[in-house]
């Protein structure tokens, strides 16, 4: 629930966009580093990631039809977030590294 909420928070905060919680579509999948589209993680972003990561993916379509895709990728571990991405109608408009609460 924490990655729905933060989903929704963002699209409000940083794109003016109302998503309510049971309009998100979600769904999490494990992935190796080298299945990751680096269209969608760059590569320079992971380089120092562990070798598989949980990403708790969610979808909205806006009023107008705009996709917008929410990802959180998680240590699979620890299940710590690890990077944060939002796309629109597939293109990149957030993509952020999570600092650990002791490297702050």
């Amino acid at each position: 629930m924490e990655q729905l909420n933060w989903f929704v928070s963002i699209l409000k905060v940083n794109f003016n966009v109302n998503a309510h919680l049971k309009e998100v579509s979600y769904e999490s999948t494990e992935l190796h580093l080298d299945e990751i589209d680096e269209s969608l993680v760059p590569q320079e972003l992971i380089k120092n990631m562990p070798e598989t990561l949980i990403f708790e993916t969610m979808v909205f379509y806006d009023n107008e039809g705009t996709e917008w895709l929410g990802a959180v990728a998680l240590h699979p571990d620890t299940k710590e977030s690890c990077l944060q991405v939002v796309l629109k109608d597939g293109e990149p408009v957030l993509r952020k590294l999570v600092e650990k609460e002791n490297d702050k």
